[in-house]
């Protein structure tokens, strides 16, 4: 039995990456296993190796990409390794880690735009969204809206909430011509 354990933490030295090697690690999601605390926070158990009692999971490619290339870190600095395909998690680690990438990437989308009056360097937004009217605050226009071509804008408030507007130019006339002004 001491023969296969020390086998086992051998093997695992092997995987584990060292600080300073940036060769990604990536998990096999058979071996994975999430899991909520009894205070809800995720826990990651991967198998024969070690269970992280909180787990951040960040999508690589969001926009691209957004099913797959999930990054799992321990906590903002330290990832633990890349989850390529998530569908081959068992279903409750599935419904776990859907459930933090949706609390993390939850997006608002902006349907229509009321106002944004700005005073003092502070831009305040009154839109529409698919969940009802928001007014949110952004500081530096240039550093807090995104445009990813051709018309798409993420919008992150002073709070780090994140909006979105698909297609501004699909706006109807006063919210195009408001993004036109503030932009």
């Amino acid at each position: 039995m001491e023969n296969s354990d020390k086998i086992v933490a051998v093997e695992t030295a092997q995987e584990m990456p060292t600080a300073d090697d940036f060769t990604p690690r990536y998990l096999d999601a058979a071996k994975l296993r999430l899991t909520r605390s009894p205070v809800g926070t995720p826990r990651l158990e991967i198998q024969g190796e070690v269970c992280h009692l909180r787990v951040i999971a960040r999508r690589l490619m969001p926009l691209s990409n957004p099913e797959r290339y999930i990054s799992l870190a321990a906590d903002e600095d330290t990832e633990l390794g890349i989850l390529v395909e998530p569908a081959q998690l068992d279903a409750e680690s599935r419904r776990i880690l859907n459930e933090e990438l949706h609390r993390r990437y939850f997006t608002p989308v902006i349907e229509k735009i009321y106002r944004v009056k700005e005073q003092f360097g502070i831009h305040e937004w009154e839109v529409k969204t698919a969940r009802g009217r928001v007014t949110f605050s952004v500081r530096g226009l240039n550093q807090n809206v995104k445009q990813v071509p051709p018309a798409r804008l993420f919008i992150t408030d002073v709070r780090g909430n994140r909006y979105d507007i698909p297609d501004y130019q699909k706006l109807d006339a006063p919210s195009f011509q408001l993004i036109q002004r503030h932009l």
